[in-house]
């Protein structure tokens, strides 16, 4: 019996779903449907632990399915639309790792044998859909997000993602009395110590030359934007981005000797909010281009399946600048937040974690 976690049957509840609708519905910034932008779905191709599958959609509730192996079989799925509900109740009442017993027999009858593509790829399905506006069928990549779960990292945390400050004015013997403060909000309380110390910060390098080509990338200044906004956050000033650009904005905060307004900084932010759940990640070389290139899925609270399309581009970005917020991660693991010296300066490192919210 297939187990998986709530983001995982996620993905297969999207498939099924899908498969019943025949459809993508766009959404805006809200996540409310715009019955405007509607995608005739034609054939879903899906990725698992075998290799790769081909659903075609036909008239009626029939579905031809080539496997792997190249022999094709044609099923009836005209029960779906009952089991799609039963998955989604089961689903929304379970805990962290669990089966769903209703699936089983769908999951043979379809050729399925796990849950999803696996974390290295950006796209989870791939659709052959008609655009209305181009007229033509064309196949396209969507990674599936869930908010049926406990709300996902959009960029994870790891040794890659943390920022170098250089600490200017600080007294070397405050250095070990600052370094125990071990409060609930410690990497907070170590960062107030250090101003009222004396102790000023200013931006050195992103600890990976990969992660910083990848923001430079983005935007020639977006190490210096996502440094300031790490340390306003670890400083108490705000975890969503609207608060914590408007905070940067009034504290006369320049980048590099430019005045950015917040809409400015937002700007740049939504670009990189874009990208990260597109196809940049932090440890691993970016070339520019975006793996889910056709956008991405949202599975509601309430079960829905909207998207986020080439049309409805803006309100995606919209959507993540105001859906995620700043997080703090292991400073344990990840090896940030303490004061150390090196070559006669002192220094300290900030962890970048970015999580969806409700």
């Amino acid at each position: 019996m297939i187990k998986g976690n709530k983001g995982e049957w996620s993905e297969f509840y999207t498939f099924v779903k899908l498969l019943v609708d025949k459809k993508l519905v766009g959404a805006n910034e809200d996540l409310e449907k715009i019955e405007s932008i509607v995608f005739p779905i034609l054939k879903i191709v899906r990725e698992d632990s075998t290799g790769k599958s081909e659903y075609e959609l036909k008239k009626g509730d029939s579905v031809e399915i080539l496997p792997p192996n190249g022999q094709m079989l044609a099923v009836d799925c005209s029960d779906l639309k009952n089991k799609v509900v039963e998955i989604l109740d089961v689903i929304k009442e379970s805990g962290k790792t669990f089966s769903v017993p209703v699936a089983e027999e769908l999951i043979k009858r379809l050729k399925v044998h796990s849950l999803n593509a696996g974390n290295a790829r950006k796209e989870d399905l791939v659709l052959k859909i008609h655009d209305h506006t181009i007229n033509r069928d064309h196949e396209v990549g969507f990674s599936i997000k869930s908010r049926l779960g406990s709300p996902a990292t959009l960029l994870n945390a790891s040794s890659a993602t943390n920022f170098t400050y250089k600490i200017e004015g600080l007294n070397r013997s405050e250095i070990k009395k600052i370094n125990k403060i071990d409060t609930k909000a410690k990497i907070r309380d170590r960062l107030t110590a250090i101003t009222e110390a004396g102790g000023a910060f200013k931006f050195h390098s992103v600890d990976s030359p990969v992660f910083e080509k990848n923001l430079r990338k983005i935007d020639t200044v977006m190490p210096e934007i996502i440094a300031e906004v790490l340390l306003a956050y670890f400083s108490d000033k705000g975890s969503d981005f609207p608060t914590l650009l408007v905070y940067l904005e009034s504290s006369g905060t320049k980048i590099l000797n430019f005045d950015l307004s917040s809409d400015d900084m937002a700007y740049k932010i939504k670009s990189l909010l874009n990208n990260s759940a597109l196809g940049m990640v932090p440890a691993s070389a970016w070339d520019g281009n975006l793996r889910a290139h056709g956008g991405v899925i949202v599975v509601r609270e309430d079960g829905e399946v909207v998207c986020y399309h080439l049309y409805n581009a803006e309100a995606f970005r919209d959507y993540l600048f105001n859906h995620t917020r700043m997080e703090s991660p292991s400073a344990t693991r990840h090896g940030y937040g303490s004061i150390y010296e090196e070559d006669g300066n002192l220094f300290i490192k900030l962890n970048l974690q970015i999580r969806f919210t409700k």
